[in-house]
């Protein structure tokens, strides 16, 4: 019987280099949990065996995305390999590779920007509703060649079904779950439906979560003072952190013999507070001191999706692959009952992926890739202004196998221009990026892989044009229009083993960038806001890490059987004046033992985040702490082609107070408390 572990971490070929929180989630495809489940990843341009990897790329789906869906998309892949969050309270949290962040690691869903203003601020939500994914594809290290600059990095895509391509065997199915917590009496439902015909196919899918105020083993705010509370700080409790969304989506399909069209519209809906984050009125002459008034976000996004791809033609070209992504974005930032500021994001977004036949031994696609983007921010924390911007990518990638070696060389050519209002300089500029990926077999299942990249980055609006105080990060941010293109120099070596059952790996990576842009403390405060001033800046960086993991399944006996799972990952990053970079994630080592069968599944697992004491300027220490997690899960038929599905998850069992140190708001919101989720989950 196929483990939940190993089935769900494969690494991408090196062909394929660049190319609700929910609760909610559900996946319908998984309807026979007893044959082994095939893992395809839809970032690759080709279909490859797992001898061919190259990129570190990790996936998640089935039982183990059920098992790990949270709120949103950062806490869903937290505790993932090389991946940590930038946690802004419940509402928002963005995922975070190999201590890079922001503008550096892109958010896709089936490989669309989600053209979102997450990049913006940390307390900005990503879009991508977990609780629609099938599988998460999560690219660590440099993946610019078909993605991009932003994705110098990695990539997180999400997989969905929301523009089918296939229609189920039988015509119809579907899943429906609801769910509810202890920590926020947080509380779920969704549902999701999938039919068709030989000629067409349709989805559709839709939920919503609540979520109160989040419990905590303690005071919110880590100055404060056990003995000598200050009556504003409360205990046990993340004051405005509270949160709602709903999503939906429809999607249909025309299917042909050698291709598909298909349609996706859906919406996204979220209204959530900002921990901390308060706004105090200024009193008109002689009236009382208006009281601060607590600040949330209520942001809405609209999107169209059009999808097609046509397979087996004749000519040079073998498949054609077209995408395009069409969304209409907002959120106000409303402090009390009063709209502050306004984000709008309207965004358009194209891709055409070109596969030929192959010539000689070499194989491979190119494509192109176009992008136009309005944002804007108006109102008194609009401390970015409006900014248009346009980017065109040209790609290609090429393989080839060399005896024992496997090789894949790629190149990319993107154009970017970003045009602000209000007289400043506009920014226009070119930016190259090349890479070579190598596969070797050692024989015995062991086998050697490596990639090397050279790429490059262009600053993004924020970092160029930002002045003005951000309530949100605390602190006043100045961009500057003078940044040039940053460059990274990636290389990426491993080891991976498949010997019987049992696996393992081991890959280490250096980064080393030339004019790396960061938000630096000046180490001073503005007079006005009573704020810290940071400025983006640039100074060459050395990004230095590694991951390994273990996997090792015993006790087999018949369908039953017990798994072992061991990981550490590690990274640290300096500039090379010395000064470590901010808010990195510490070093980082666990473990799970589960057993399972095929109606039963009970896991253990600890994760240990040790103190981190390498810190920037300015910056604070972060104490250790260790999480420990169960699980367990219960299937049977309860008829003809109905599952029936009883889970129950407890979270931070030992009730730590811990903080995360790649946080903004890690001194004022700490992680949920203790925590007991129960559910129930059906599908037919």
């Amino acid at each position: 019987m196929a483990t939940p572990f190993r089935t769900r971490r494969v690494a991408l070929p090196p062909v394929a280099l660049s190319l609700l929180s929910s609760a909610l989630a559900l996946t319908a495809q998984a309807q026979n949990h007893d044959a082994p489940e095939e893992i395809v990843v839809t970032g690759v341009l080709r279909d490859s065996s797992p001898v061919d990897i190259a990129q570190s790329v990790s996936v998640v789906s089935g039982d183990e995305l059920d098992r790990v869906r949270a709120a949103n998309l950062g806490e869903t892949l937290a505790n993932q390999l090389g991946v940590s969050s930038s946690y802004f309270g419940a509402g928002a949290s963005r995922p975070i590779i190999r201590g890079l962040a922001g503008a550096r690691v892109q958010m896709l869903e089936d490989g669309i920007d989600s053209m979102d203003a997450a990049t913006v601020s940390d307390d900005h939500a990503v879009t991508i509703e977990p609780l629609a994914a099938d599988q998460i594809e999560i690219f660590r290290g440099p993946t610019t060649l078909l993605y991009g600059s932003g994705a110098i990095g990695g990539v997180i895509n999400t997989v969905t079904t929301r523009i089918p391509t296939r229609a189920p065997e039988n015509g119809f199915e579907g899943a429906v779950e609801v769910r509810g917590d202890s920590v926020a009496d947080g509380r779920g439902a969704a549902v999701r439906l999938d039919g068709g015909t030989s000629r067409f196919a349709w989805h559709l899918d839709a939920g919503r979560r609540d979520s109160d105020d989040y419990e905590i083993p303690g005071y919110a705010h880590a100055d404060a003072d056990p003995a000598n509370p200050d009556p504003e700080d409360v205990f046990g409790l993340v004051e405005n952190s509270a949160a709602e969304s709903e999503a939906a989506a429809f999607g249909a399909s025309w299917l042909g013999d050698k291709g598909y069209l298909g349609i996706g519209i859906n919406s996204f809906d979220t209204l959530y507070g900002i921990p901390g984050h308060q706004h105090e009125e200024e009193p008109l002459p002689g009236e009382p001191t208006a009281e601060e008034e607590l600040v949330r976000i209520d942001l809405d996004q609209r999107r169209v999706d059009l999808r097609g791809g046509w397979m087996d033609l004749e000519g040079g070209i073998e498949s054609v692959n077209v995408r395009v992504g069409l969304n209409d974005y907002e959120h106000v930032e409303l402090e009390g009952d009063a709209i502050g500021t306004l984000f709008t994001n309207d965004a358009t977004e194209l891709r055409l992926e070109l596969l030929h036949r192959p010539a000689g031994r070499w194989n491979g696609a190119f494509g192109v890739q176009l992008g136009e983007r309005e944002f804007a921010a108006v109102g008194e924390e609009a401390f970015v202004p409006p900014v248009d911007t346009s980017t065109l990518g040209v790609f290609a990638v090429e393989q080839i196998e060399l005896e024992a070696w496997k090789l894949a060389l790629g190149a990319r050519l993107e154009s970017l221009e970003h045009t602000p209002s209000g007289g400043l300089p506009s920014f226009d500029d070119d930016a190259t990026s090349v890479s070579l990926g190598a596969v070797r077999s050692l024989g015995g299942g062991y086998s050697f892989v490596a990639t090397l990249s050279l790429s490059d980055r262009m600053p993004v609006a924020e970092e160029l044009y930002s002045d003005g105080p951000h309530l949100a990060t605390g602190a006043v941010q100045v961009g500057d229009v003078s940044l040039d293109e940053e460059t990274a120099r990636h290389v990426d070596i491993g080891i991976r083993a498949q010997v019987g059952e049992m696996s393992w790996s081991l890959t280490g990576f250096d980064t080393q960038y030339d004019k790396f842009i960061y938000l630096a403390d000046t180490g001073t405060v503005d007079a006005v806001d009573e704020l810290p001033i940071f400025v983006y800046t640039q100074t060459d960086a050395d990004f230095q890490g590694m991951e390994a993991e273990l996997f090792v399944p015993f006790m087999e006996e018949g369908r039953s059987g017990v798994d072992m799972r061991l990981f550490v990952d590690y990274v640290k990053g300096k500039l090379t004046t010395g000064e470590k970079l901010p808010r990195l994630p510490p070093l980082r080592y666990g473990g799970r033992l589960q057993y399972h069968n095929d109606r039963l599944l009970v896991g253990l697992e600890a994760t240990r985040y040790d103190d981190q004491d390498e810190i920037a300027p300015f910056e604070t220490v972060t104490d250790g702490y260790t999480l420990v997690n169960a699980d367990f899960r219960w299937r049977f038929n309860v008829g003809a082609g109905t599952e029936l599905e009883l889970f129950a998850n407890a979270a931070n069992l030992g009730d730590q107070l811990a903080r995360k140190h790649t946080s903004f708001v890690k001194d004022i919101a700490p992680l949920p408390g203790r925590n007991y989720q129960l559910g129930i989950r059906s599908r037919f």
